[in-house]
């Protein structure tokens, strides 16, 4: 859209004189802002400066004794150091409390005995078969190490089968193998590898 002349002559003196406010608001503003923050500093040389600082040192170190006995510090170096004998890494038990004759005495009995752990499944699952006339078997490993090795004997078994005379067979699932331990009498759920 064209604007007349005269319009556009107008517009452009307001703008003018609009920054020319502006300008001179901010140099004013400038120079009472700096004129307040900045106080002259009297010129004062290095080593005056040290002078005064000289007296507050030595306010500080006059509580101390300046004069180093050497004897007395060779006496405190002779003696031994006492209670420094233990491992400050290794964990040391309180001395046991003393029971003064007269005080009731609590009883403390043994620490409950708690049974053995169980003993290690030795029987690994590997995979799971279903029959074609609705029969399910599983394949399992058994062996003396955590994990399947060459040396583990390999069976297929079926639900009610015992193997190694120790483990029976109770249920075969497509995502475990249900069996219980004949020495333990204990069920275990022991899942089919991914």
């Amino acid at each position: 859209m064209k604007l007349p002349a005269g319009i556009e002559k107008w517009g452009s003196g307001v703008l003018g004189v609009v920054s020319l406010l502006l300008t001179v608001n901010l140099v004013m503003h400038f120079r009472s802002t700096r004129a307040a923050d900045i106080r002259p500093h009297p010129a004062v040389p290095r080593a005056a400066r040290a002078e005064r600082a000289a007296p507050r040192a030595a306010d500080d170190l006059a509580q101390y004794d300046p004069v180093v006995n050497l004897e007395t510090l060779k006496e405190l170096d002779a003696r031994p150091l006492s209670g420094l004998d233990r491992n400050p890494f290794e964990f040391v038990m309180p001395p046991a409390s003393v029971v003064k004759p007269g005080q009731a005495v609590a009883a403390v009995g043994a620490p409950p005995v708690l049974p053995p752990p169980p003993p290690p499944v030795l029987l690994k699952p590997m995979g799971y078969n279903e029959m074609p006339g609705g029969g399910k078997q599983a394949i399992v490993s058994y062996g003396p190490l955590a994990t399947i090795s060459p040396d583990d004997q390999t069976f297929v078994v079926r639900e009610g089968e015992v193997v190694m005379s120790r483990y029976k067979i109770l249920k075969i699932s497509p995502t475990a193998l249900t069996v219980e331990d004949a020495t333990t009498h204990q069920i275990l759920d022991l899942p089919f590898p991914p």
